[in-house]
């Protein structure tokens, strides 16, 4: 049986995810035939192996190597997981100024991989804001909340999450905020990208930017919500992340002088 052919048919299933491993592990999702499928196809998987079999023909050495794999990431589960004692769940604190600027602070450090862009990215989504005006602190621990650190492909999956999570808390206090400017109900308030607006009544609405000029501002706001538009989360994951995928490598080694080269 063809190497890959073997991985294929030892693969767990689409329909089988959510899926328990053996470990008890749950992995929550999935298409491994789907994505070696398409391994296979972007390098040409049988052109390659009819080429193999004519360059051993000829007594030519070339390798072609099939490989998957399923990881488990994002570590951070409490209930599962620990330092010494400290649950791995990460903090993350928002706050949006007068100016509609966003301050984001984090409980993990970049080490390169651009925690600046991704996570002001994911701010900007939540609130419609323009990811430039996202600051974005971290590695700074008298000014940032608690958390265990970047490693193990954590920071995205835990406080990325946390990230949103906040965001979403920030945009359901404006929505409280917009709801007494505009002296209208909560629940007649519609969101559309960084703006809570009247519905059926879109030219009646307020951005994120104006709710938080109002939070700071003398508007009565309604009893027990407080002034300022800012949020504070702590992020526990209910699972690891399984990210997956397929390696192919093709390799030609000279009989005479054992020198490999790598497509």
């Amino acid at each position: 049986m063809d190497k890959a052919e073997i991985r294929a048919k030892n693969f767990i299933r689409k329909e089988q995810f959510p899926y328990t491993s053996a470990f008890g592990f749950e992995y929550d999702s999935g298409d491994y035939p789907r994505a070696l499928q398409m391994a296979l196809d972007m390098v040409g998987y049988d052109a390659l192996l009819a080429e193999q079999a004519e360059k051993r023909a000829r007594g030519e050495l070339m390798g072609v190597g099939v490989s998957f794999f399923t990881e488990g990431v994002g570590a951070g589960p409490r209930k599962h997981m620990d330092i010494l004692g400290l649950g791995m769940a990460d903090g993350c604190e928002l706050r949006v100024h007068p100016t509609g600027k966003a301050q984001l602070r984090l409980s993990v450090q970049t080490q390169g991989q651009g925690h600046e862009t991704t996570f002001a990215q994911i701010v900007a989504q939540e609130l419609g804001l323009p990811p430039e005006d996202v600051e974005v602190i971290h590695g700074d621990t008298d000014n940032t909340p608690f958390g265990l650190g970047t490693y193990g492909s954590r920071s995205t999956p835990v406080s990325g999450a946390a990230a949103a999570v906040v965001s979403r808390r920030i945009r359901d206090k404006a929505r409280v905020i917009a709801a007494a400017a505009l002296e209208c109900s909560v629940d007649d308030l519609e969101w559309e990208h960084g703006r809570w607006f009247v519905r059926g009544d879109p030219d009646q609405g307020k951005t994120i930017q104006e709710v938080a000029f109002l939070s700071h501002g003398n508007l009565e706001l309604p009893e027990g919500v407080e002034g300022h538009l800012d949020a504070s989360a702590v992020y526990n994951p209910p699972n690891l992340t399984y990210p997956f995928g397929a390696y192919i490598c093709v390799v030609d080694v000279d009989p005479g002088t054992g020198e490999v080269k790598v497509r």
